[in-house]
């Protein structure tokens, strides 16, 4: 019988998400195993997120390891260690360390896709242009690089999806999984990435304020929602001050600059300490021959460097078969200059975002649409990977277009929304602006950016099509 239903199988049985999480997670899994050991493209894989796996379940594990990751005040060790528990579960089964981190982090970005998905099934969006948009957010290059890869995105993107998906469901009803969903989403964001804990936190706030100038319903379920977004604070007071600090900093400064960290090397970058700014890292000075330093953005340099490294390895021969190390060498090698060359500082400013102040608020204006739109298409962005990166800028242009037109449905037409979609809003708009004053690079604002992705679709799912009634 079982044979027979088999013979009778056709794929065209199969619903659109069985081939779409099919793709999606058999590509981003193929991709991980292809990279190896080559971490170029995140350097942040090895220090600190392997580190972190390597010693959280250690008996000498020390939580100044984790501040690099996890900033200043590391989170509680069981948090960590169940927050790792599925690199664990692989490393158990075989898989080396850097491949149980990628595949951890395939595995929280497909249960956020998973959840983003559920949202626009169960409130009946679930459309071809949905979809359309679900398939241009999953595998635009970077975003689909960074989400096979070792890296805390993985991360954010499930506890972004968790919150907006259980603070819309804790709306419609009140059940002890809906309540502890959205604590644990709020909770894991605080201890992942606290800043962004804390643009929900206020954007909650707001949303219930707004909720209750317009709606005519009692208004307990909402303080139940902001009341489950703001406890896990509880676990670290000492952020209240923080963001106080920061407001007043902010208040007083008209602009920090415009270049990345000052030109200080970061911890990442293929660079020694020579004058703060990136060198190659192997060129001796002899004979009175200046020192070269290595411009045009880092990746082709540690890349090639991995590549050169490891020559047996799977890449390694790819990049070789098909002249890439070759034509890595060429851009390596023309992007070396002597130390007081003028180019180290142009390319520097390139590379560079600059961080607005909030007495400026037409610097912060100008310094949002370069975070949104930077890398530019069309021109120099000063590194070959970052001009790579700005072919994807047509999907981004298309993402802010279905932010604009969802907000413009929700006005024109006074439809009611949720709160989710409020709050998705306001998380955006306050995500943006925070960017404007903390970005200073290029590269890593990009990746920081598609966190932007998630709530813009959230908010196109949760629109009720029926108007308010005045």
């Amino acid at each position: 019988m079982r044979l027979a239903n088999f013979r009778n199988f056709k794929f065209s049985n199969l619903s659109f998400y069985h081939y779409f999480f099919t793709a999606y997670v058999g590509l981003h899994i193929s991709f991980s195993l292809l990279l190896g050991n080559i971490t170029a493209f995140a350097p942040d894989e090895k220090y600190p997120y392997l580190n972190v796996f390597g010693d959280i379940y250690s008996k000498g594990y020390k939580v100044s390891y984790l501040t690099p990751a996890f900033g200043d005040e590391s989170p509680p060790t069981i948090f960590l260690q169940l927050l790792y528990m599925p690199a664990r579960f692989f490393a158990f089964f075989g898989s080396n360390d850097l491949v149980a981190i990628r595949l951890m982090s395939i595995l929280y970005s497909t249960l956020a896709t998973f959840v983003l998905a559920r949202m626009a099934i169960t409130r009946n969006r679930d459309t071809r242009f949905f979809r359309f948009s679900l398939i241009m957010i999953s595998f635009i290059p970077s975003v689909f690089l960074w989400s096979s890869t070792g890296l805390r995105e993985g991360f954010l993107y499930f506890e972004i999806s968790l919150i907006l998906f259980f603070a819309s469901e804790l709306e419609k009803k009140l059940s002890f999984i809906n309540v502890f969903g959205l604590f644990l989403g709020s909770y894991s964001l605080l201890m992942t990435k606290n800043y962004l804990f804390v643009i929900f936190a206020i954007s909650a706030f707001l949303t219930s304020l707004v909720f209750f100038a317009v709606q005519k319903k009692p208004a307990v379920r909402y303080l139940l929602i902001f009341a489950m977004i703001l406890t896990p604070i509880l676990a670290k007071p000492g952020l209240i001050s923080q963001t106080i600090t920061f407001s007043s900093l902010q208040s007083a400064t008209e602009s920090t600059g415009d270049l990345n960290q000052n030109g200080i090397c970061d911890v990442t970058e293929y660079c020694e300490s020579s004058g703060g700014i990136p060198t190659t890292g192997g060129i001796p000075t002899t004979g009175g021959i200046p020192n070269l330093i290595a411009t045009r953005g880092s990746t082709v340099h540690l890349l090639l460097q991995e590549l050169e490294s490891n020559p047996k390895s799977l890449v390694a021969r790819l990049a070789s078969t098909f002249g890439i190390t070759e034509k890595l060498n060429l851009i390596s090698s023309s992007a070396l200059v002597v130390e007081s060359d003028k180019k180290i500082l142009e390319n520097k400013k390139e590379l560079s975002l600059q961080q607005a102040g909030l007495k400026n608020p037409i610097q912060v204006f100008t310094s949002s649409v370069k975070f949104l739109s930077e890398p530019l298409l069309f021109v120099d962005n000063g590194s070959l990977f970052l001009n790579i990166q700005s072919l994807e800028t047509p999907i981004w242009l298309f993402m802010y277009g279905l932010f604009g037109f969802g907000l413009y449905q929700i006005f024109r037409r006074r439809l009611e929304v949720e709160y989710a979609t409020v709050m998705g809003t306001f998380f955006i708009l306050g995500f943006v602006a925070i960017s404007a004053l903390t970005e200073i690079n290029v590269g890593t604002a990009l990746r920081h950016r598609s966190l932007l992705l998630l709530p813009i679709l959230v908010i196109w799912v949760a629109r009720k099509k029926k108007p308010v009634s005045i």
